[in-house]
């Protein structure tokens, strides 16, 4: 049976870019570098993941097309984070653009869930939630 996600992929126009933000801006690790000349790809994983046993690892590929349509989607990931509203934050003092600004809904436990979006420099879209 399926045991848990290995890899997820993100479709990225400019590798060295993408790898910065998600290494500078949101704080991941990168893990590996693949590049033969025709597939350039980066995994990262978020840091407090690099010690987990079977971490998702999300592999940032730059297709030979920069205009591939496969750039810049909602990319129906989901980020948490023990203290979503210190990362909200701590991402924005960063530079992490975000398009939907940190709301609390009132169902969820204690004060209820909150949530906020982001992009990365191609628009790829996420999810910051509780």
């Amino acid at each position: 049976m399926i045991s848990h996600l290995q890899m997820i992929t993100i479709y990225v126009s400019d590798l060295a870019g993408a790898t910065d933000f998600y290494v500078n801006k949101l704080g991941f690790v990168q893990t590996a570098v693949f590049d033969d000349g025709t597939t350039r790809l980066a995994w990262v994983v978020p840091d407090a993941a690099k010690e987990i046993p079977l971490a998702t690892e999300i592999a940032l590929y730059a297709p030979d097309d920069p205009n591939d349509p496969r750039i810049g989607q909602v990319s129906g990931m989901v980020f948490t984070a023990k203290d979503v509203a210190a990362t909200y934050h701590e991402l924005k003092s960063r530079g992490v653009p975000f398009t939907m600004e940190l709301v609390r809904h009132g169902y969820g436990e204690g004060e209820g869930d909150q949530e906020a979006r982001f992009v990365d420099p191609d628009g790829n879209e996420f999810l910051l939630h509780t």
